[in-house]
C-alpha cells in the first residue's frame, strides 16, 4: 500500500508556482538589456516577443483540441481582450523595452517591484465588491517596497538625476499600474464568462488581443527605426517560451487559485520581489555587469 503526500493547500501552491514564475520572468529584463545594449531596436523587442507568444500558445491549444471553443469564446467578447491585451501586454510591454536602454537589468526589475503598491492601490477602481475596500495594512507595508525602491535610485539622486534615468523609471512605474489593471479586469470578466478559462488560455486571449497594438507599432518602427537584428529572433524567442508562455502562465494560474481572496491575490503579485533577486544574480553572473553598491 502506497501513502501519497497531501496536495499543499491552494493558498501555499498559489505562492509557489508565483514564485517559479517570477524567476522565469527575470529572463525578461535580463534579455531586454541585452538586445537594447548590443544594437537592437525595441520595437522588434516588444513585438517579436508577442507573436512569438501567441503562435507558441495557439500551436499548444491546437495540440490539446482546445482551440475551437476558445476562440469561439474570443470572437464574441473580442473588445475585451484586445482593451485589456493593448494595455496589459502592449504598452505595458512597450515601456519595459524602452526603460532597457536607459537602465541596468536589476534596476528597472527593481523599480518594478513597485508593483506591488499599484496594485493596492487599484483595487477601488477595478472592483465593486468587497475587494474594493483600501487594504490599509497592506498598503503600509508596500510603503517598505516604495523605500526600497527609492534606496535603490539613490546613488542617480545624488549623483544629479539625469534625464534619461528619469525617463526609464517614469516608464516603468507608469507599468506598473498597467499590468496590475489589466490582468485583475480581466478577471473580474471571466468570472461571470459563460466559460470556464485556463490560466494559458488568459495569456494567449491576451496576447492575440494586443496584436492589432502591434501590428500599428510596427508599421511605425519600419518607417522609423532598423529591422530586427540576427540576435533579436533567437533572444525575443527564449524570453517568448520562458517568460510569455511559462512564467506568465504560472502567474495567471496562480491569480486564478487566489480567486476573490484580495490578500492573496497581493501576495501572488508580492513575490514578484523575486525577480530582482534571480535578475542580479544572472546579469552579474552571465552579463558581466558591477554587482549592485551596497546601498542598491
Amino acid at each position: 500500500m502506497h501513502s501519497t503526500a497531501p496536495a499543499p493547500p491552494p493558498a501555499l501552491r498559489a505562492i509557489l508556482l508565483a514564485t517559479l514564475g517570477a524567476v522565469l520572468f527575470s529572463s525578461t529584463f535580463l534579455l531586454n538589456r541585452l538586445m537594447a545594449t548590443t544594437g537592437g531596436f525595441w520595437v522588434w523587442t516588444a513585438v517579436l516577443r508577442y507573436v512569438y507568444t501567441a503562435l507558441l500558445l495557439t500551436s499548444w491549444l491546437l495540440v490539446r483540441r482546445q482551440w475551437h471553443g476558445f476562440w469561439q469564446f474570443w470572437r464574441n467578447s473580442w473588445r475585451v481582450w484586445v482593451l485589456w491585451g493593448s494595455v496589459g501586454i502592449g504598452l505595458f510591454y512597450s515601456l519595459l523595452a524602452i526603460a532597457a536602454q536607459f537602465s541596468p537589468a536589476w534596476l528597472i526589475a527593481g523599480s518594478f517591484q513597485l508593483v506591488l503598491l499599484s496594485g493596492i492601490l487599484l483595487t477601488p477602481v477595478i472592483y465593486s465588491d468587497h475587494r474594493a475596500k483600501l487594504n490599509l495594512r497592506a498598503l503600509s507595508r508596500a510603503g517598505l517596497v516604495v523605500l526600497g525602491v527609492l534606496l535603490m535610485q539613490a546613488e542617480n539622486l545624488l549623483r544629479g538625476v539625469s534625464g534619461r534615468a528619469s525617463l526609464g523609471f517614469g516608464m516603468v512605474v507608469v507599468a506598473t499600474f498597467l499590468y496590475p489593471l489589466a490582468n485583475r479586469n480581466v478577471l473580474v470578466y471571466l468570472e461571470t464568462a459563460p466559460v470556464r478559462v485556463s490560466a494559458t488560455q488568459m495569456v494567449l486571449g491576451l496576447a492575440m488581443g494586443s496584436l492589432p497594438f502591434w501590428a500599428l507599432l510596427s508599421v511605425w518602427g519600419m518607417l522609423t527605426g532598423p529591422g530586427p537584428t540576427p540576435s533579436q529572433w533567437g533572444y525575443t524567442l527564449v524570453v517568448a517560451l520562458l517568460a510569455g508562455v511559462l512564467a506568465t502562465g504560472l502567474f495567471y494560474y496562480a491569480l486564478a487559485l487566489a480567486g476573490q481572496n484580495a490578500t492573496l491575490l497581493g501576495a501572488v503579485e508580492g513575490t514578484q520581489a523575486v525577480e530582482l533577486l534571480a535578475t542580479v544574480a544572472l546579469e552579474v553572473t552571465l552579463l558581466g555587469a558591477p554587482f549592485p553598491s551596497l546601498t542598491s
